[in-house]
């Protein structure tokens, strides 16, 4: 079986939909028989690459410089991880990585499949210099694509959008019109996203049913962001046909029906995606959905979870949770600074608007929620967190902008975001 890094490198593009994330891990920079140990390690769980991985394994050491060996294994690495939603995997393909520039510090394929690995890891300043790297050797499309998604990453629009460009000029396919809609989608152009998604659909093909079931699940993001919840429900039922119960998916499906006041079905979507995705922003929503349908012993346990493990495993999705609830605040706000250190996007801004708000930080807070809002992104969160904090900073006039702007999208907030929305109309 042949992966192609092009279509790997669509499914790392994971800016502004929340049911798109990767853990957050750091490089390993390993001595080289501790690198090939960690890379005969067996990796758990069924499926049609495992099987694959591990001939590579016998192959690799047999011949540990074999650079076929390990760029293939590197792409198996990175496609068992987008199956199995095991982030460290992401990890041995960086070492994969390492080891290949260690025989050849030019080789682009070592190059290319350590800047994805950096991408999955947040590790967006060094996958930008190695796709600059790149662009000195070559200029292919998925080199753009590479440098793209870093600057994107880091609130970097502008610069991004050439590299875009250059990507759908050399080839209109899924990868480069994918793109372009996310970029359309953090501009405000929502009809402009649907329309370039669905052209990533229908240019897509079956030979890769997790990069359809991806794309489309980005369709249905945008489709429930345009209050167009039928058609979202579809796209998102369609991308679980593809991939049976991906998690993605039913994050977005269970949303929908949150938002339908569908509570049960919604809570039955969010349990199957919790236990294929542990991320905040799942486990977030499945707790709310659980409260809704009155199981508030359930929604205990999953926030109990979530309080264990959000830190390490979504920092900004946790941080904006933590400052929702009122509590732990100071480690809502040290996340939230960390996290626009290391990429400088509306979403990063608002989530350290949202806790520097939560601490009583209100003029702080009302200068990076108009960072959260500079891009013009169109996002009910955005929206209710600049309100409410413009309304605490004395801004009358934004505040009712932006409120009025959330309740025309109240179906994307959750039922404690609801709660403050309603709130502070009647204050």
């Amino acid at each position: 079986m042949q992966f192609s890094l092009l279509s790997l490198g669509l499914v790392i593009l994971t800016l502004g939909c929340p049911c798109i994330r990767a853990h957050t891990l750091a490089p390993l920079n390993l001595p080289k028989e501790e690198a090939l140990r960690l890379l005969m390690q067996k990796v758990e769980g069924g499926g049609r690459i495992t099987p694959m991985i591990a001939k590579l394994q016998v192959a690799l050491k047999a011949k540990p410089e074999d650079d076929k060996v390990l760029e293939k294994l590197a792409q198996l690495y990175i496609a068992q991880a987008r199956l199995s939603f095991d982030e460290t995997l992401y990890v041995r393909s960086d070492v994969c990585g390492q080891l290949l520039l260690s025989l050849n510090s030019n080789n682009p394929a070592a190059l290319m499949l350590r800047g994805h690995s950096l991408l999955a890891m947040h590790q967006f300043h060094d996958a930008e210099e190695t796709a600059r790297q790149l662009i000195k050797l070559r200029q292919e499309m998925q080199d753009y694509a590479l440098l793209g998604d870093a600057l994107m990453e880091q609130g970097q629009l502008e610069e991004a959008l050439p590299m875009y460009q250059a990507m759908i000029d050399t080839k209109p396919c899924m990868p480069s019109y994918s793109r372009v809609a996310h970029l359309r989608w953090l501009k405000g152009d929502v009809v402009g996203a649907i329309e370039m998604t669905q052209l990533a659909v229908a240019s897509a093909g079956y030979r890769d049913p997790e990069a359809l079931a991806w794309v489309t699940t980005k369709l249905a993001f945008y489709q429930w962001q345009n209050d167009d919840l039928s058609l979202a429900e579809q796209s998102a039922k369609r991308a679980e046909e593809l991939v049976m119960d991906y998690p993605h998916a039913l994050l977005v499906h269970g949303r929908v029906l949150l938002a339908q006041g569908k509570t049960s079905e919604a809570v039955t979507c969010l349990q199957k995606a919790a236990a294929k995705l542990p991320l905040p922003e799942v486990q977030w929503a499945l707790a709310e959905a659980l409260q809704s349908a009155g199981r508030s012993d359930e929604a205990v346990v999953v926030i109990g979870v979530l309080e264990q493990q959000g830190a390490k495993a979504d920092p900004r999705s946790f941080a904006l949770h933590l400052a929702t609830r009122g509590v732990a605040l100071e480690q809502a706000l040290d996340l939230a600074k960390a996290e626009v250190m290391a990429r400088r996007d509306v979403y990063s801004w608002d989530a350290l608007a949202w806790t520097q708000h939560a601490a009583g930080e209100s003029v702080a807070a009302m200068i990076s929620a108009r960072r959260a809002l500079a891009e013009g992104t169109h996002d009910a969160r955005l929206f209710l967190h600049a309100g409410l904090i413009a309304k605490t900073a004395g801004e009358p006039t934004l505040a009712l902008e932006q409120l009025s702007k959330a309740r025309l999208m109240r179906h994307q907030l959750l039922p404690s975001e609801l709660k403050l929305l309603d709130a502070s109309t009647a204050n």
